[in-house]
């Protein structure tokens, strides 16, 4: 149920369409799709990856009308820590919230659980 409930917000994120139909075939497609054999080590780290990616979401609308005003035009490499679960829920979970973030984008995972990210900042080009 948790795993249909996840799928149905992951449509509905992706598509930012409530309408009624688009529920329905949103709930359909993730009753259709195969399902995997994933365990999670820690629930904890479940729920607060769920968490920051909720959170994201109207800071994410926020600094996207920013970027209007005022563009960024300085990018840089930065390493942004991660839980170093090897749960691919919780990867992707982690990898989906840095994506979420405007002006962001994940380039890999280091060895020791942590990302690197790609990101644009305010200010003159470096």
């Amino acid at each position: 149920m948790l795993g249909t409930g996840f799928r149905l917000g992951i449509w509905l994120l992706l598509t930012s369409d409530f309408s009624r139909f688009n529920l329905l075939a949103g709930l359909a497609l993730a009753l259709l799709l195969p399902r995997s054999k994933v365990s999670v080590e820690d629930p904890s780290l479940l729920l607060g990856s769920l968490w920051r990616v909720l959170r994201a979401v109207p800071s994410a609308y926020g600094e996207a009308l920013l970027l209007i005003v005022r563009p960024h035009r300085s990018e840089r490499l930065v390493i942004m820590p991660g839980s170093g679960s090897r749960s691919a829920l919780v990867m992707f979970l982690e990898v989906f919230h840095i994506t979420l973030t405007p002006l962001t984008i994940a380039l890999g995972r280091l060895s020791d659980g942590s990302y690197l990210v790609h990101r644009l900042e305010r200010g003159a080009p470096r």
